[in-house]
């Protein structure tokens, strides 16, 4: 009889722990799916998510490619995202990997820049800053092979536009201006 008392003992603590570890790491349940979640780049770049960001930990989440960290949830990662096309939007790099960053209030939101599939974090701004997430989230997003980045205005090319074409001479290439003309 001892023997059997130990065992449902046993059995009832095992089921008190594990309800425990449960209430510990909370799931975030329903983040949105991204279009191109199933990209096998996308598990490459998930097997590299840090721990925690900016002090928060790493929670269990219920959609594939998906992340967050904090409880409440501070930042939410997805990959397999739309990728940004070429856009006015701050664009800033951080350890080699570019992103196009969008404040939404005290919302952020950061997308890969230059990487296919894309991968965003959206995070609160008032609990995590944008250089932790860019940091901490680096590493896992250099995973995905760049093939473009972040480009700097003041070194594009300026191409005449269909209006422009009046006033060239029929026959004659446009030519650069620079700012002293």
């Amino acid at each position: 009889m001892a023997k059997r008392s130990h065992v449902v003992r046993g059995a009832a603590l095992a089921v008190v722990s594990g309800l425990t570890l449960t209430a510990c790491t909370s799931l975030v349940a329903d983040i949105e799916v991204a279009p191109n979640a199933t990209d096998p780049l996308c598990a490459q770049a998930m097997v590299a998510m840090p721990e925690e960001i900016a002090g928060h930990e790493r929670r269990r989440t219920d959609s594939q490619s998906t992340a967050a960290w904090g409880e409440p949830a501070a930042a939410v990662f997805r990959c397999g995202v739309q990728n940004p096309g070429p856009t006015t939007d701050e664009c800033v790099g951080a350890n080699g990997v570019d992103w196009v960053v969008r404040e939404e209030g005290t919302n952020w939101r950061i997308t890969t820049y230059g990487r296919e599939p894309a991968m965003e974090v959206l995070f609160d701004g008032e609990r995590v800053s944008s250089s932790s997430v860019m940091v901490d989230v680096g590493n896992a997003a250099a995973r995905i092979p760049s093939d473009g980045g972040c480009t700097d205005p003041s070194d594009t090319e300026v191409v005449p536009g269909e209006a422009d074409l009046d006033e060239i001479p029929e026959g004659v290439a446009p030519q650069e201006t620079t700012p002293s003309e």
